[in-house]
């Protein structure tokens, strides 16, 4: 059994848990920042909501955190080759446009805890939470937008995510803004799309 299992409990992380706990940082200013303010208005306006996991002996103590937020994966646009691999693996008599996912939108962990594989449990967790048949929605597909460096995609990759797109060009082709400016195009993607396929667990 791992560490969030054995010492950890599992609760919305709302402004009165932020406001009873000890404050939190994972050693990025951004996410520190986003968990800070952001996300309780994420959860205001109901674009995400926040869960975290705290220390048994110490509830003041938060382990890590993570958001959340309903997403589907596109198929009707997707390049021949990847609609082709997704309508496959899907199984699907009737071919859908779009198939339902969750989003994670941020996972942040105490930066007195990294490096203990915590990451890896949240994943493992978000799984058996959305593979079980009580889930009150359908979720085929966890999602990520994940940071295109190389020890963000090792993580994902080792957790079995796998990328939506086999090229960055591809990605950027599905994604790109009617305004982007073209500089932008010879720059590295700052974000590779990735998911998880829930039939998998």
């Amino acid at each position: 059994m791992g560490f969030l299992q054995t010492h950890c409990f599992f609760s919305p992380y709302t402004e009165q848990v932020a406001a009873s706990c000890e404050s939190f940082s994972c050693g990025d200013s951004d996410m520190d920042d986003f968990f800070r303010g952001d996300a309780f208005e994420y959860a205001v306006f109901k674009m995400g909501r926040s869960y975290c996991f705290r220390l048994n002996d110490s509830p003041n103590v938060i382990i890590c955190i993570f958001t959340i937020s309903n997403d589907s994966i596109r198929i009707y646009d997707l390049p021949r080759s990847r609609k082709d691999h997704m309508q496959r693996i899907t199984h699907h008599q009737k071919r859908l446009n779009r198939y339902p996912g969750i989003l994670i939108g941020r996972i942040a962990v105490n930066e007195r805890y990294s490096r203990k594989g915590i990451g890896s449990e949240v994943l493992d967790f978000l799984k058996e939470w959305f593979a079980d048949v009580s889930y009150p929605s359908g979720c085929r597909f966890i999602i990520v937008d994940a940071v295109n460096d190389t020890e963000t995609l090792r993580f994902y990759h080792k957790n079995d995510f796998v990328f939506l797109f086999s090229s960055e060009q591809q990605e950027e082709a599905y994604t790109s803004r009617p305004d982007k400016d073209e500089r932008d195009n010879r720059n590295p993607s700052r974000t590779r799309i990735m998911y998880y396929d829930l039939l998998d667990w």
